[in-house]
């Protein structure tokens, strides 16, 4: 996750982004940033992909499951590592499949980055998520804006309990 690089909180951090909270459940890394002034604390909790992805410049690295309460907004996003995503025409459409259950087309929104694809709307991102639960594995398909095919699996063993924190914080 991208708050890897955040300092633990202290006395120290009074004022500054720092991580209050880490936590694994299963394959889930979970986190709880403070803010430097006082707005809502944020959550992310992610998985990574079992397999790398090819990116630019011949660098691999896994895909990231991401579920998140930022700013009292649930959030569902899966970043692909290197690659330049985008939600013009089918660049936004995520084929997902759970466990056994027959593949499902989704279209989702890029990030800012251009590094994922998402749902930032909790109304959107809500369903999607309890859909998950109860299910083991998530195998996930997209095509990169430079038209390579990203498919990427991952463990979702363990989202209920995991997610609890996610929903207490953004209250559903």
């Amino acid at each position: 996750m991208a708050s890897d690089a955040l300092p633990d909180c202290s006395a120290e951090t009074v004022g500054v982004r720092c991580i209050e909270r880490r936590e694994e459940v299963g394959p889930w890394q979970i986190q709880e940033l403070v803010p430097p002034v006082g707005s809502q604390n944020a959550l992310l909790m992610s998985s990574q992909s079992f397999q790398t992805l090819p990116g630019m410049f011949g660098l691999e690295e896994p895909a990231e499951l991401i579920l998140s309460c930022i700013e009292n907004t649930t959030q569902f996003e899966v970043r692909f590592g290197q690659n330049f995503m985008s939600d013009v025409g089918d660049f936004g459409t995520l084929v997902y499949k759970l466990d056994d259950a027959a593949p499902v087309l989704l279209r989702l929104v890029a990030s800012e980055e251009n590094d994922a694809l998402g749902l930032y709307v909790g109304a959107e991102a809500i369903p999607l998520i309890v859909g998950l639960f109860g299910s083991e594995r998530l195998l996930v398909s997209a095509t990169s804006f430079t038209g390579r095919t990203l498919n990427a699996s991952f463990s979702i063993q363990d989202i209920e309990p995991a997610a609890r924190s996610l929903r207490d914080l953004c209250r559903w």
